[in-house]
């Protein structure tokens, strides 16, 4: 549900009747007896769902949504229990022995005050009082050393746990690409649950390298692949290559420069242009597309020297034109610009253009049979 139903205020407020031993509730029309252990709990998928004023002192919001910084740090911890098991044992003795310590210098505080406060006499005569008073402050000097060196141990061992942060900044990243596939399909949903288990399957495998950028770099690899393959068999074939296109949007956001994404998505439309001159070996159809990216990207539209016939005659005749984009422009452009290129001028090859960028980008084991059909 997303909100919190008038009729159910009485209950939530505790309005309660006393009808002798028992007590009663009013809900609607009816009179429900009430008992002492009975708890009500509303949940909702909703993730930011309106809870009336009256209502925000009545009830408790407990907001159980997966984070981005949250799931880093579990997969750190998944990751330092596999990897480095030693750091996260001493991690936790250390946070342990920390605790220990400032509960003992809280007692010792409290212990001092109570023995100011029941002490008689004057207290600078009384040599009990001020041995006790000395020990106690020794006491403390000692605890917070300790709490000093505990702390500076904390940072290096945090420091060695953070070489693997960027495998679990990968990692939390990958989750929240494939949640997003629940906009397109409502049956594309995939369980936190199901991804640890991915995530834990990846971290087994066999160490090949000592060296920590090379291991994580090797997990990270292999968690791609798992990631990929494991959503895949889960889409309908259509949506396969979609998935492959918002997955390196999603890992790999330097591919894509400002509006580029949003014009290949159709986000970025075009307004009523006037009318201009494009070469014509341009298609007439595509002059709206064309002005869109001319307006969008006026300095890469003018690197294309569309006008030079000769250059792009390749190009507007073959049958595959995204492998004869001329090596003068491909070398001056990225591959994401070339898509767009195919997007705009030769929309019949779009398909292939998309299937062999994915395949550039994620590299030759996400090549899978959705990439092929379309190479």
């Amino acid at each position: 549900m997303d909100g919190v139903e008038p009729v159910l205020y009485p209950l939530l407020r505790r309005d309660l009747i006393a009808q002798g031993p028992r007590y009663v509730v009013q809900i609607g029309d009816k009179v429900i007896d009430y008992n002492e252990d009975f708890r009500l709990f509303m949940a909702t998928r909703n993730p930011t769902p309106f809870i009336p004023p009256d209502a925000i002192s009545v009830v408790t919001e407990v907001n159980f949504t997966t984070t981005r910084a949250g799931l880093r740090g579990q997969l750190l911890a998944l990751t330092i229990q596999q990897e480095k098991p030693e750091l996260e044992t001493a991690k936790t003795r250390l946070l342990q022995q920390e605790e220990d310590k400032k509960i003992q210098l809280a007692q010792l505080e409290e212990s001092l005050l109570e023995t100011l406060a029941t002490a008689q006499g004057n207290i600078l005569e009384n040599r009990e009082l001020i041995d006790s008073l000395n020990q106690t402050k020794a006491s403390s000097a000692l605890i917070q050393e300790s709490l000093l060196e505990s702390h500076r141990l904390q940072t290096s061992i945090d420091q060695e746990r953070d070489a693997y942060l960027p495998l679990a900044e990968s990692a939390s990243k990958m989750y929240f690409v494939i949640t997003d596939l629940s906009k397109i399909n409502n049956m594309y949903r995939f369980s936190l649950a199901s991804f640890l288990r991915l995530f834990q399957r990846a971290l087994q495998a066999k160490k090949e390298v000592e060296n920590t950028e090379a291991r994580i770099a090797a997990l990270e690899a292999s968690l791609k692949n798992m990631v990929y393959e494991y959503v895949c068999r889960s889409l309908f074939k259509a949506d396969q290559l979609m998935f492959a296109l918002h997955f390196v949007k999603g890992m790999h956001p330097e591919l894509f420069q400002e509006s580029e994404w949003d014009v290949f998505t159709g986000t970025i439309v075009g307004e009523m242009f006037k009318k201009e001159e494009f070469p014509f070996w341009i298609d007439q159809e595509r002059h709206g597309a064309v002005a869109i990216f001319k307006t969008t990207f006026p300095a890469l539209y003018q690197s294309l020297c569309l006008s030079d016939s000769d250059l792009w005659l390749s190009f507007s005749q073959s049958s595959q034109c995204e492998q004869e984009i001329p090596s003068s422009i491909a070398k001056k452009i990225t591959p994401f610009q070339q898509l767009l290129l195919v997007e705009a001028v030769r929309p019949d090859r779009l398909q292939s253009a998309m299937a062999a960028f994915a395949t550039q980008a994620l590299g030759k084991c996400f090549k899978s049979g959705v990439l092929n059909t379309f190479s």
